[in-house]
């Protein structure tokens, strides 16, 4: 098949377009564990976790948890690294009640990712993270109720 030189420019256009498009689908930051019943009248966090294999600046993204009585939103800044973790800190006078969806929207506004709903009221150190590290599948078996591990990895192998 021969293509005149504009119809090759459109179809390459098109082609450039489409991956554009289905590459703002895809986003490599994932929620990765999330305490929403802190001990000892601790913070509510949220621990996001890069899969991907490079940095990803997170000016203007927002992490919100969301409960039947309130909604906490956590402005993001600054980068997370390759593989990295980062830990965003709700506020200390939030009261929850253990329960919520958490969310995380990208600078656009778009959702990247979200929690399935999530309840705990032990006020303990178990929170609900993802194992291994970034599992998603979309499903609530994505995360389990495990020992905290703010900031580090889940265990059990980290998800390539």
């Amino acid at each position: 098949m021969i293509l005149k030189s504009g119809s090759f420019f459109k179809v390459l256009l098109a082609v450039c377009c489409l991956l554009a498009i289905s590459g703002l689908g895809l986003c490599d930051v994932v929620i990765n564990e999330v305490e929403l019943s802190p001990p000892d009248s601790g913070t509510v966090w949220v621990e996001l976790y890069n899969t991907g294999e490079s940095a990803v600046d997170l000016t203007g993204w927002t992490v919100k948890i969301v409960d039947v009585a309130w909604t906490g939103p956590i402005a993001l800044k600054g980068s997370i690294d390759a593989k990295g973790f980062i830990v965003a800190d709700g506020q200390p006078a939030w009261v929850t009640t253990g329960n919520g969806t958490v969310y995380l929207y990208d600078s656009s506004g778009s959702m990247v990712d979200k929690t399935s709903p999530q309840s705990d009221d032990s006020h303990t150190d178990f929170t609900y993270g993802r194992i291994p590290d970034g599992k998603k599948t979309d499903t609530r078996a994505d995360f389990a109720f495990m020992m905290e591990s703010r900031g580090r990895s889940n265990g059990r192998g980290v998800r390539v």
